[in-house]
């Protein structure tokens, strides 16, 4: 067997656990190698809001959105955003790898496992882009849960996010509204998925629209920041 992100042979069957201290399942595409070169978040050293690392309770920019009177979505993230995860977004979203999504698929739920909350939301995509990929790469994490897609995006033609910069990311209006009527949000617990934490304007526009729409609570879990 070979490994989908380097190409190389897998040798030998390998523990991942022992790398990190997780009882996922091993994911049998990935060789050892490529695992090391993601790199888990230690929250222990991060923001209680966004993880990111700090000295600080909370960073600057979680400190700003506050100012700003957005609430705290409290994001656990699982691993860096490094060039390796870079490399395997792209090629799972950008280049229409969708079997990729079973190298995080057990991570992830895992970790919603361990979350009480009422439903599980992804965070959508555009109709454009689902038309030119094929799938939602957030959804494809999310396979064999039960999850509601309660947002949907108000324009089709929003300019994608990995293509802006940072100041058009944080300028970014509400691209959010329901997908459902408000009785299947109003007094629930909300845990949003998303792939990439960066500037975290989606996921506090996603949770703003929830709550106002009446939820209860929304706090929020991405595979990488």
């Amino acid at each position: 067997m070979t490994c989908e992100l380097c190409q190389q042979f897998i040798k030998q069957s390998w523990n991942l656990n022992k790398l990190f201290n997780f009882s996922f399942v091993k994911p049998e595409i990935v060789c050892r190698d490529c695992w090391r070169e993601f790199e888990m978040i230690n929250p222990i050293n991060g923001c209680l809001e966004c993880q990111i690392k700090t000295t600080q309770e909370y960073c600057q920019d979680c400190l700003q959105w506050f100012k700003l009177g957005y609430p705290k979505i409290n994001n656990q993230a699982l691993f860096k955003y490094n060039f390796k995860m870079k490399e395997y977004f792209k090629s799972y979203k950008f280049d229409g790898g969708y079997h990729l999504r079973l190298i995080f698929k057990d991570m992830i739920q895992q970790k919603l496992a361990t979350i009480d909350v009422d439903q599980i939301v992804p965070i959508p995509v555009t109709d454009k882009t689902y038309a030119q990929r094929g799938f939602n790469q957030v959804v494809g994490w999310l396979e064999d849960l039960t999850f509601a897609e309660l947002l949907e995006y108000r324009y089709s033609n929003k300019k994608i996010q990995s293509q802006k910069n940072r100041q058009e990311r944080l300028n970014t209006k509400q691209p959010f509204k329901l997908a459902v009527s408000q009785s299947y949000v109003c007094n629930q617990k909300i845990c949003l998925v998303d792939d990439v934490y960066t500037t975290g304007r989606t996921l506090r526009h996603a949770a703003q629209c929830l709550l106002d729409a009446g939820a209860r609570d929304v706090t929020s879990i991405t595979l990488s920041r």
